[in-house]
Parts: structure tokens; sequence; C-alpha cells
């Protein structure tokens, strides 16, 4: 495979980690909205009925501040920034290095290798993407693509890569546990008070 397809499927990889990240900044504060709106309505219910003590709520503020901090924490905006900065650059690098393949000589692999020393500079300004990253990238590049599928090969016109089954498993693995997690987060604010008032 040509270094100017490393590239590509390098800066196919990091689109895919920097759409994951964003997805996770928005799943969070999907997630913080829901916890402090499940927590203001549920005490003022509890504490007009008189069902539950102060410290209950307590307990239940201290979680969601905990939620907070740690999602806060893990900052998705930034890290997705600094990917699409790096697969920006990844774009313009590819182009350089296709015109450079076109060509031949002593001069044109001098040039390669600078261009390979930048793009090992270029790999260093982000996180890099998972695997499942590149296992998404490969997937949806190969069944979006309308290009003619190679009998002996199972390739597609233009596209360099064919997903395998275990990168098919992969992908399909991490969308169940995706919304597994999801879902198992958003029925905590709905499971802890009713906990906390079994144990009262």
């Amino acid at each position: 495979m040509a270094f100017s397809d490393n590239i590509w499927w390098t800066k196919k990889a990091r689109i895919e980690a920097e759409k994951r990240l964003l997805m996770y900044s928005f799943q969070s504060q999907v997630l913080l909205l829901w916890y402090s709106f499940s927590g203001v309505a549920a005490s003022i219910y509890h504490l007009k009925n008189g069902t539950s003590s102060e410290e209950m709520w307590v307990i239940y503020s201290v979680l969601t501040l905990c939620i907070s901090v740690f999602i806060s924490g893990l900052s998705f905006k930034e890290r997705a920034a600094l990917i699409k900065d790096s697969y920006e650059a990844l774009n313009t690098l590819y182009y350089k290095v296709k015109s450079v393949e076109s060509e031949r000589g002593e001069e044109a692999n001098k040039r390669i290798a600078l261009l390979r020393d930048e793009y090992s500079q270029l790999m260093g300004t982000s996180e890099n993407h998972t695997d499942t990253d590149f296992s998404k990238a490969v997937c949806i590049a190969y069944y979006t693509s309308n290009g003619i599928k190679d009998k002996k090969s199972k390739l597609k016109d233009g596209i360099t890569k064919a997903p395998t089954k275990l990168m098919l498993i992969d992908v399909v693995l991490w969308y169940l546990k995706k919304y597994a997690l999801f879902i198992g987060l958003f029925t905590i604010p709905i499971a802890v008070p009713y906990i906390l008032v079994s144990f009262k």
C-alpha cells in the first residue's frame, strides 16, 4: 500500500475519532442536564410529600457533582479540536505526497523521506485514534462507496482496504456498548432515589 494511502486512512480514522469525542461531549451534556432536572424534580416531590430526608438529597447532589467534575475533566471538545487540526493537516500532506508519488528518481525519494518525517510529527500533535475508530472508518468508506467491487480482491474502486469480520464485530460491539452505557447512566437518577428511600 502506498504511503499516501496510509495518510488517507489515518485521516479517515481521526475523523471518526473526532466524531466520537463530539458525540461523547453532547451525550455528557444531555446526561448532566437530565441529572440536574431529575434531582430537582424528585427532591421537590419527596420533600413536599415528606417521603425522604435531607441527607438523601445531599448524597444525590454529591453524586451529580462528582459526575460533572469527572465529565469536565475528560475535555471532550478540546481533544476533538486537536484531532480536527491533525486530520486537516494530514489532508494537506496527503495531496503533497500524491503529487510526489507520481514522480520518479532520487529527488522524489528525498522528498518522500521529508514528507514521512512531517507525517511522524503530525501524528504527535494529538491523541491517536482507537482501533475501533479505524474499523469504523474502513467500514464506512467501503460500504458507502459506489465503486465496482473486484471479485478476487473484494476491494472497490478507490478503496484500498476491505473490512474484515473482526472489524465488523468490533464496530457492532462498540455501538452496543455505547448505547448500553448511555441507557445505564440515564437510569441512575431514576434508580438512586428509590434505592435511598428503601434504605431509609
